[in-house]
């Protein structure tokens, strides 16, 4: 049994796709039903007539009523179901007239117009209002013709004896009532389908609508929409709230409001965004920033689509917001990532090229002179050879020293600690006293006390040491007051170091390349060339700078600037080496 249900659902389903709606179908199906009953109300009252009234006054009208059902039947079942309709109201109306032009008031045979008026309604839906109607009032027109008119050609009914007449009016008001109640349940099976339709659209509607807000805020987007016309901008809560403004105060704003908003260095590139999809319908997206309700900016990835008029005017404008600057400064770290691979390349060529031969030079140097300490026999010319290769060990060992320092420094984190300047200027000083006539230079670093703060000792030591060891080797010894003046202050959350000289001096022209790789100045420099460049490095590394002011045959002053407390982003992330 349940399988047989279920086909019988399934038939009348896939009948049901071949209309319009479900409404459509089912008034379909209704006039079948009514052409079927109306052929059996017809066969009643002819056998009613016949057998119990017996009069055959009206049995012409029942032939009539009959054979236009069935027709009626089938032309709906051939698809023709207008014209079905059609002929089964003017089937029910013509019978109905019929029959109470001949039929004694005393039978109320004209209550059967209450089902055709009915029936008109029903059997054509809200778009067919008009034939309704028109059925209606032939129904009305219909019944005062009968009432006031009486048409002679027409043979009264013979039913006349009280028991045919009360038999006849109560099968009269029990058909009538019956079609009325068909007709009405009709009505109340399709209202209740269609409440339930909307009921289960406004169900679905309001999933939908939270299924699509929960996907937006899973995606990380906020809906925006610009009525062009009123030329006003609303704005979701979510994106609101991305924003950081209170949903209520950002509504209905104009894109001038908008525009204030966005960041002034993208307003330009925004507009032209904007002009290429509305006057060449170009897809609109562009990585802007704005302004959030704390003043900061975040970076966001606007996409929208216009709607235009038939006139292509422009009516509106919806889209997207959606926060990526999570990603914008992950772009910029890997930026600078890749910024830094390429110069860590570039100076890793010139650095293997550059020690390679550095190396090279005072060991060859070293071998000649060995092949020349082997050649002769005077010890006193072995003594000066071998103060040569003393120096050359010195020189070699200085710059594998200034390799040591550098791998260091790109590879050892910063270690800040308490650091009280004048005991390093002092520890560098004295390991510089070895440098040939630096006993000859005044060294003053008097202006170094009192300056306590927070750093890499290590790294600050390496930087002092090159920069007054660059002082002391290139001096001017012939001068009356040969100095360097090393002095500090500390102000401002800033600590700045000066090492000042009054030696040789740089020419103007060498002063923007004195801190790269591998570079001298000058041809009297014995160094590898990488202090200076080790120098920056570390300044760098400690979130420092370094500068230099200097005059040829007058002399040279080096400024390093660091912080003197470390921030916690100094602390936590270290600069990319």
């Amino acid at each position: 049994m349940p399988m047989t249900r279920l086909r019988a659902r399934n038939f009348f389903i896939n009948k049901a796709q071949h209309f319009e709606s479900w409404s459509v179908y089912k008034r379909v199906i209704l006039t079948g039903q009514v052409s079927l009953i109306s052929l059996l109300v017809g066969v009643f009252y002819l056998c009613l007539d016949v057998f119990i009234n017996h009069t055959y006054a009206v049995l012409y009208v029942y032939f009539i009523m009959i054979t236009i059902s069935l027709v009626s039947f089938f032309l709906n079942r051939e698809g023709y179901h207008t014209l079905s309709k059609v002929l089964l109201l003017l089937n029910g109306n013509g019978a109905v007239f019929l029959t109470h032009e001949v039929e004694i008031p005393e039978l109320a045979t004209f209550i059967f117009f209450i089902p055709c008026i009915l029936g008109s309604f029903t059997l054509f839906d809200y778009h067919e209002r008009v034939r309704s109607y028109g059925f209606a009032l032939l129904s009305i027109a219909l019944f005062y013709i009968s009432f006031y008119f009486d048409f002679d050609f027409l043979n009264d009914s013979m039913v006349n004896n009280e028991q045919s007449i009360e038999l006849n009016f109560v099968m009269n008001f029990t058909i009538t009532s019956l079609s009325c109640i068909f007709i009405i349940s009709f009505l109340i099976s399709i209202n209740s389908k269609s409440e339930q339709a909307l009921i289960d659209s406004s169900k679905e509607l309001k999933f939908g609508k939270r299924r699509f807000e929960l996907a937006l805020r899973g995606s990380g987007a906020g809906i925006w929409d610009y009525n062009a016309v009123s030329d006003e901008l609303y704005i979701s809560k979510f994106l609101a709230d991305m924003l950081g403004y209170k949903y209520e105060l950002i509504q209905n704003i104009s894109k001038e409001v908008f525009f204030e908003i966005l960041h002034p260095d993208d307003v330009e590139a925004f507009l032209a965004h904007l002009e290429g999809h509305l006057a060449g319908k170009h897809p609109f997206k562009i990585e802007c920033r704005l302004k959030r309700g704390d003043g900061s900016y975040i970076w966001i990835l606007d996409s929208g689509q216009a709607q235009w008029s038939k006139k292509g005017k422009l009516l509106r404008m919806i889209g997207s917001m959606v926060n990526i600057t999570e990603r914008k400064e992950s772009e910029k770290i890997l930026h600078e990532q890749n910024l830094m691979l390429e110069k860590t390349n570039a100076e890793l060529d010139r650095f293997v090229y550059s020690t390679s031969h550095d190396l090279r030079a005072p060991l060859s140097s070293m071998l000649g002179l060995i092949n020349l300490a082997q050649l002769s026999d005077d010890p006193k010319e072995h003594k000066k050879l071998l103060s040569m290769m003393t120096d050359r060990i010195y020189t070699l060992n200085g710059f594998i020293g200034d390799i040591i320092d550098y791998s260091r420094n790109s590879r050892l984190k910063v270690a800040y600690e308490e650091i009280v300047l004048r005991d390093i200027v002092e520890e560098s000083v004295e390991n510089l006293r070895y440098f040939e006539q630096s006993e000859l230079i005044d060294i003053n670093y008097q202006n170094t006390d009192g300056i306590v703060f927070r750093g890499d000792r290590g790294r600050l030591k390496i930087v002092l040491n090159n920069m007054i060891a660059n002082a002391i080797k290139y001096h001017n010894i012939d001068q009356d007051r040969p100095f360097v003046d090393i002095s500090a202050t500390c102000a401002n959350g800033l600590v700045t170091i000066k090492v000042s000289d009054n030696g040789e001096g740089i020419e103007s022209t060498y002063i923007e390349h004195i801190f790269d790789m591998f570079f001298r100045a000058t041809e009297k420099s014995e160094g590898s060339g990488l202090g200076l460049y080790i120098a920056k490095e570390m300044v760098d590394k400690l979130h420092g700078k370094v500068e230099v002011q200097s005059e040829k045959g007058v002399g040279t002053t080096f400024t390093i600037i660091l912080p003197a407390e470390p921030s916690q982003d100094s602390i936590s992330k270290e600069p990319i080496a």
